[in-house]
């Protein structure tokens, strides 16, 4: 069985207080044996401070979506990048699935939670446990519909 290659997106120059559920996220994938192809997401240094130009970030998050298999996103906080992410996979159609803290939903773009494409889903949660099973199973039935 091939596992899936997961472009895990979330903000990263905006507000990231939801950091700490998105590295159980990763981790928990991982764990899962899902090949992560953007761990540097959870990172506490941005690649911007440690000298990267934005285009030198732009195509490397391009040519990592055109080679993954599936967008993991977290929408809970605000992020032009997620946005433009969701859309640029979208459009390829490849499957997307984003997710967002239950208390942080009505703060969430409605352009976002209106989207009814067949190859998007949103996640809403509580707990990252409970996240993290539903998104096992999101994941495996793409995968399962791949091979």
């Amino acid at each position: 069985m091939t596992m899936a290659k997961i472009y895990f997106a979330a903000a990263m120059r905006g507000d990231r207080s939801n950091l700490a559920d998105n590295r159980k996220v990763v981790k928990g994938l991982k764990e899962r044996g899902y090949e992560i192809l953007t761990e540097w997401v959870v990172d506490n240094i941005l690649d911007i401070e440690k000298g990267a130009t934005p285009e030198e970030v732009f195509e490397r998050d391009v040519e990592k979506l055109d080679e993954c298999d599936v967008l993991v996103a977290d929408v809970s906080y605000p992020s032009l990048g997620v946005g433009f992410e969701i859309a640029y996979t979208l459009l390829k159609g490849k499957p997307v699935i984003a997710f967002c803290r239950e208390d942080r939903l009505e703060k969430t773009s409605a352009l976002i939670r209106g989207i009814k494409w067949s190859n998007f889903k949103l996640i809403v949660y509580r707990d990252v446990r409970e996240l993290l099973e539903v998104l096992g199973n999101e994941i495996k039935k793409i995968v399962d519909l791949s091979c």
